[in-house]
């Protein structure tokens, strides 16, 4: 096969992971929701302020995210990159559709939804280590932590939690719901992550030697 098709069928491949990953995030995020536990910390806010609006938790998402890549690039003026606008857009355009179309189950019970939350944890890390992996973008809430680390001169770690405990506060204020699943969230989402970026991240380079390979 010519070297140029292969390096085509390499890209389109990459891209349709990273979708996946964008998909399996907002899956991740929609079954939080129907577990009715408490949601991560981000979506805390976005519901929160979907209370107050006449729109959709996935337009809420979508809004927010064109607006963080907005305020990152007004403080450093780096371009962002194109995966990081599909990112912005289309992980609400997925909650939108998995949510509105009614595709997850709801249940009965304290610990079947303990289950179903938990897994939702899982499937939110699968996502954002797939997506990472592919590296065709970062999501507008790392973008942003990096720009204000940088111009408030301070560690990245710092800042992300403190924009995580922002947006939680504001989103609880505004009546989004904030239960134990926001807490569960916090100390598994991290390990679910890592877990997943370590394994596609091997893929991915496994992916990339393959033009190599046909060279």
């Amino acid at each position: 096969m010519h070297v140029r098709s292969i390096h085509f069928l390499r890209i389109l491949f990459k891209w349709g992971l990273f979708m996946t990953g964008l998909f399996l995030l907002a899956l991740g995020s929609s079954i939080m929701i129907t577990a009715d536990l408490g949601v991560s910390t981000w979506d805390v806010l976005h519901i929160g302020i979907a209370h107050h609006l006449p729109i959709s938790i996935g337009t809420v998402i979508l809004c927010v995210g064109l607006l963080l890549v907005l305020f990152k690039y007004i403080l450093d003026r780096v371009r962002p990159q194109f995966g990081t606008l599909v990112n912005a857009v289309f992980v609400g355009v997925f909650m939108n559709l998995i949510l509105n179309e009614q595709w997850l189950p709801v249940f009965e019970g304290m610990m079947v939804n303990i289950i179903w939350l938990t897994f939702g944890i899982f499937v939110m890390g699968m996502g954002a280590g797939l997506y990472v992996a592919v590296g065709y973008g970062a999501g507008p809430r790392d973008g942003l932590t990096l720009a204000l680390a940088d111009r408030f001169n301070t560690s990245v770690r710092a800042m992300r939690t403190w924009m995580e405990l922002t947006a939680c506060l504001i989103g609880w204020a505004l009546g989004g719901p904030l239960f134990f699943g926001t807490v569960l969230s916090i100390f598994l989402i991290g390990p679910f992550f890592q877990f997943w970026l370590e394994r596609f991240s091997l893929f991915i380079a496994y992916v990339d030697r393959l033009k190599v390979k046909f060279a």
